[in-house]
């Protein structure tokens, strides 16, 4: 299933496919930059609209304006393509790009962090659930990843996954 990932809860756009990604730092510029990033992401690919099978959006957690952005598109452009979509958690594209014990920690405005803990092996098995906390009581265990974007193409397959297995929709995370 050819699914286009894309992810706004962060400062970095950050586009994929199962073959590809690309994460553009815009800090609060997802709105100005998306549909550009993406013409060109999909240009470069070598890939049309017409080819997508599904849309997997980025649902956070992270700020209210970055997840709205990402959110709004992926529906637009599904409704608009007649495809389904399905969110994907965030954090766990940051946590995928590695394996074992991996601590995923995201700085918010205030201060706080974004922080959830996974272990990476065949599945992917939650030891902390996303939560909101000051980086100085984190306790990372294994690899500790701190504001790094999602992979765009992890996040495609956790969406073909859930597509796959009859998914849909999108629950953006606020915390």
């Amino acid at each position: 299933m050819r699914v286009l990932a894309l992810d706004t809860a962060t400062p970095y756009l950050v586009l994929g496919l199962n073959e590809a990604e690309r994460a553009v730092r815009l800090g609060r510029r997802h709105a100005e930059a998306l549909w550009t990033e993406l013409e060109a992401f999909l240009a470069d690919c070598r890939t049309s609209l017409r080819e997508i099978e599904g849309i997997a959006v980025g649902q956070g957690p992270g700020s209210y304006t970055g997840l709205r952005i990402g959110v709004s598109a992926g529906l637009g452009l599904a409704r608009g393509l007649g495809i389904p979509v399905v969110g994907v958690d965030t954090l766990v594209g940051v946590a995928m790009r590695y394996r074992g014990p991996v601590t995923v920690a995201h700085t918010t405005r205030n201060g706080l962090v974004y922080a959830a803990t996974y272990v990476i092996e065949e599945g992917i098995k939650e030891l902390h659930s996303p939560r909101r906390i000051p980086l100085e009581q984190l306790e990372p265990e294994g690899t500790f990843s701190l504001d790094e974007p999602p992979s765009g193409r992890a996040l495609a397959h956790l969406g073909s996954q859930a597509l796959r297995a009859g998914k849909r929709g999108i629950q953006a995370v606020y915390l």
